[in-house]
């Protein structure tokens, strides 16, 4: 014990000097133990769980919502947190919906119901499916704006601007059994008597065929409404006349305007044939043209008139 009294700072260093030889030991145990398992590290790497995606298409959608100019969507009625729309009418006066029809005569609730911007001044005149036919022509046609596939029909497109009608010089004035009586409208030339396949005289025409026809007038009365077809030998158009009424020349001709997508003028001789884009495969004639109206066929049904107006000035 006196020893270690009179040693004590000897027997102090010793001892330090041995827990640092341990511990430098340690130190050099474990750096060789993790430089072998950062090798096999490297090689087999560790499998973590694949991230989940991204979410950059919904943030790059909200960002592009949020440059859009703000736009009120609501078309329900106002209430606590909603009031209503006001805006400056045309007479200059401030108005509501519920006081003011904004675009005449299309009513506000209509325009509210496809989601139609209604405070814009041209609104009537957009196309917002792209169909060739603007709300205004929808809302006529009872179609949707929004649906492509909803429409008006092609012919509302279709409007009558001029016309030049010319009565035809040849009248069926009677019939004998199989015998024709034809005058001439001014009665400066006599009677022609033809028969089928006859060619009537001074003219190009050829009775082609006879149809029999009856009908009553407004007292019951049975009246000849018989049909006699003439042919002309060289453009071989036909025309119908009706006993004892006066024809439309064919030299008579319609002019109209078809404005769907891109405004259009073509003018139609009486009797001859047209279509109208995009729908190539029906075809259409004119059979009578009158300072209203136009009358017109198609293919799909030729025995229903077709009446088409005059366009507004």
């Amino acid at each position: 014990m006196d020893w270690l009294q009179k040693n004590y700072e000897r027997v102090l260093l010793i001892a330090t000097v041995a827990v640092l030889l341990l511990s430098a030991f340690c130190i050099f145990r474990n750096a060789v133990g993790f430089q072998s398992q950062f090798t096999e590290l490297q090689s087999h790497p560790i499998q973590r769980p694949a991230s989940p995606p991204g979410k950059a298409n919904e943030v790059n959608a909200s960002l592009e919502k949020l440059r859009q100019p703000p736009q009120w969507t609501f078309a329900g009625p106002p209430g606590l947190f909603v009031p209503e729309k006001h805006f400056i009418g045309a007479d200059g006066q401030p108005a509501t919906l519920k006081t003011t029809e904004v675009h005449p005569p299309v009513p506000n609730d209509w325009l509210e119901q496809f989601g139609l911007p209604i405070a814009d001044a041209d609104v009537l005149e957009q196309d917002p499916d792209g169909d060739g036919f603007n709300n205004f022509d929808e809302w006529q046609g009872h179609t949707n704006p929004t649906d492509t596939k909803s429409h008006p029909d092609y012919l509302t497109k279709l409007k009558l601007k001029s016309f030049s009608q010319e009565p035809f010089r040849l009248v069926f004035a009677s019939r004998t059994e199989d015998t024709f009586g034809i005058n001439n409208i001014d009665l400066k030339q006599p009677t022609q008597f033809v028969k089928i396949g006859d060619t009537i005289a001074g003219t190009h025409f050829r009775v082609g065929k006879f149809t029999e026809k009856w009908t009553k007038d407004r007292y019951g009365t049975d009246v000849d409404v018989s049909e006699l077809i003439l042919e002309n030998t060289e453009t071989h158009e036909q025309l119908t006349l009706v006993k004892e009424k006066v024809a439309i020349s064919p030299e008579s001709v319609a002019s109209f305007v078809y404005s769907w997508r891109d405004r259009r003028e073509f003018v139609v001789k009486k009797d001859q044939e047209f279509s109208l884009p995009p729908q190539g495969d029906v075809r259409y004639k004119l059979i009578d043209v009158q300072p209203a109206k136009a009358v017109i066929v198609s293919s799909q049904k030729p025995d229903v008139p077709i009446e088409i107006g005059l366009i507004s000035q």
